[in-house]
């Protein structure tokens, strides 16, 4: 079997932890209600996982994917 995966060899996966630090540096207002409609979790839910109150791989990933090319709230004072 050949790998035809188009990662470099170096390619690390995120953690779960990593992922939650950088997507609630880079989460805004509305990305809650907008993860809740694409995941079909209620809005508590994602709102607690989100703040690491719960543990959801499948939301955190969504979450994730959507603030993954923004830049972190910090930077943009």
């Amino acid at each position: 079997m050949r790998n035809t995966s188009n990662r470099p060899t170096s390619y690390q996966t995120r953690t779960y932890i990593q992922k939650a630090v950088i997507a609630n540096r880079r989460i805004r207002k509305g990305d809650v209600t907008r993860v809740a409609n694409r995941t079909g979790y209620s809005l508590t839910h994602c709102s607690d996982v989100i703040a690491g109150k719960e543990f959801n791989a499948r939301i955190m990933n969504e979450v994730f994917d959507m603030v993954r090319g923004r830049k972190a709230n910090s930077e943009m004072i």
